[in-house]
């Protein structure tokens, strides 16, 4: 996913961080379910326009990879 981001936004993410129960500041629901994640984005700095303009390019690189699995899924 952040090679999808990165191939057509450049610099937009900063990675991806896997964290582990004893890891962070707490546990945002994603231990009630293996298949959940949490998406952070943007900081105190960050405007509203730049939080919407990066969700929206997340939204499309993720309906990309979705849309991409499903065909794999569909053979």
């Amino acid at each position: 996913m952040n090679e999808a981001i990165e191939e057509k936004y450049y610099g937009l993410s900063r990675g991806i961080f896997e964290k582990g129960k004893n890891q962070g500041n707490g546990v945002y629901n994603q231990d009630l379910s293996s298949n959940s994640i949490i998406i952070e984005i943007g900081g105190v700095d960050n405007t509203m326009e730049e939080l919407e303009r990066t969700t929206e390019a997340l939204a499309e690189v993720i309906s990309e990879y979705y849309w991409a699995a499903e065909k794999v899924m569909a053979q």
